[in-house]
């Protein structure tokens, strides 16, 4: 749910980027999960005065490395394609979310003793929601942020929040100044990053004692076994399973000692991670959770043709419902502007003519467009002046929230389209 905090700019990283090997052991990539052809960045929503100047489309092909387990796209766009000063991702729109948020505070305070003054770092974070959290508890906190809507948005608010890139120099300068936090907090992020080795050597810097950090991470078995193949798009340069993780953090004196399994975004992973020489001892569940990966990887990977076949039935079952249901005059509307979205509708090949616009509680994304396809943004207003027979919904992962939201639609026959993990009417 954030944005990316490390800078593609070592040569190292660049060669790895164009050599297609391994961002995380820097092994030769060869086994591929899929090949998108050439997509649109998802997050770049066009204005109006922007449609027919062109796009920039970049090839969205993704391979998992047969070394460390770590499934990444192969040659992505640099990151400045995706966070800069015109980032309109805001996590605080949802309030599913937002709860999530409030519950990670209270356990986290819990678990780990934290007291009031305790410095709470987060990096990526967004407009400062969770951190808000924190500092309602008369905690020190600090953001780092690389996007300058967002990270303005959490100033505004009191969030203390750098607008930076994160990694070992960051970290560097940190230290210098005396930040040394008891928690560390990157929530989405990981994902968002093409120097791994950079970003994690940021933590190793800042971490001391028996400090934590605890990310989440979009679960690449849930993805594939619950065919959540939208969530693949440029912004995410990777996809973990736990045992890609403890690899990762290993390489740069960071152990893994715990994982929990979390219902956000389809199924995520919350990693616990401290110094190699701090005194947490592994747990039982990262134990059971290693030798579950273990099991699934060796399985999954000669699943790819099912997998691959799986996402062209799904875009298909889509496009064909619509087509339908708009030769039998029936109106049709979307909900929520999501970066998944892109890959979803510009893989079926669905434009305005089939979904003629989509709705989102973002203000920063209303009265833009979808990349590549071209679907207008609007309020929500619109839903409930038009009374649409069918709605879209693109953040399948939040449907219950929406449809709950929705409910007053219900009277006038209005019902609800899930595509993912496949074509739902309900």
């Amino acid at each position: 749910m954030s944005s990316a905090c490390v800078k593609s700019t070592s040569i190292s990283a660049q060669l790895v980027l164009r050599r297609e090997v391994c961002i995380g052991c820097a092994a030769p990539l060869r086994t591929q999960v899929f090949d998108f052809g050439s997509m649109p960045i998802s997050n770049s929503l066009l204005r109006h005065d922007q449609i027919g100047k062109g796009e920039m489309f970049y090839p969205l092909r993704v391979m998992a490395c047969d070394v460390c387990t770590l499934v990444q796209l192969a040659a992505p766009p640099p990151v400045e394609s995706h966070f800069h000063r015109d980032y309109v991702y805001f996590s605080s729109y949802s309030v599913s979310w937002l709860r999530h948020c409030a519950d990670y505070t209270q356990v986290m305070i819990e678990r780990f003793a934290l007291n009031a003054g305790d410095q709470i770092v987060e990096v990526a974070s967004n407009d400062g929601y969770l951190l808000d959290f924190f500092k309602q508890r008369e905690f020190s906190v600090l953001g780092i942020e690389p996007s300058e809507s967002v990270a303005k948005a959490a100033q505004s608010k009191g969030i203390p929040t750098e607008i930076q890139f994160f990694g070992a120099n960051t970290a560097r300068d940190l230290a210098a100044r005396g930040i040394r936090p008891r928690l560390m907090v990157a929530n989405n992020v990981f994902a968002h990053v093409s120097d791994l080795e950079d970003f994690v050597r940021g933590f190793a810097v800042l971490l001391s004692g028996d400090a934590v950090l605890t990310a989440e991470v979009h679960y690449f078995k849930d993805l594939f076994e619950k065919n959540q193949f939208d969530s693949f798009y440029h912004e995410h340069y990777s996809y973990y399973t736990v045992r890609a993780a403890e690899r990762l953090f290993s390489r740069q004196g960071l152990r893994l000692f715990d994982v929990e399994r979390l219902p956000t975004h389809g199924g995520s992973l919350r990693l616990f991670v401290c110094r190699s020489d701090a005194g947490h001892a592994p747990t039982p569940r990262l134990a059971a959770a290693l030798h579950e990966d273990d099991r699934f990887l060796r399985t999954a990977m000669s699943g790819m043709n099912d997998f691959q076949d799986r996402i062209i039935r799904t875009c298909d079952e889509l496009r064909h419902f619509l087509v339908d249901v708009r030769r039998k005059g029936k109106r049709v509307g979307g909900f929520g502007a999501p970066a998944k979205a892109a890959t979803l509708l510009n893989f079926a090949r669905i434009t305005r003519d089939l979904l003629p616009y989509t709705v989102d509680s973002n203000p920063q994304k209303q009265n833009r467009y979808l990349p590549g396809v071209h679907i207008p943004i609007l309020s929500p207003e619109h839903l409930k002046a038009e009374c649409p027979d069918y709605i879209v919904i693109l953040p399948w992962n939040l449907k219950s929230e929406i449809a709950h939201s929705l409910a007053g639609l219900r009277p006038s026959g209005t019902r609800f389209v899930c595509a993912i993990p496949q074509l739902e009417v309900f």
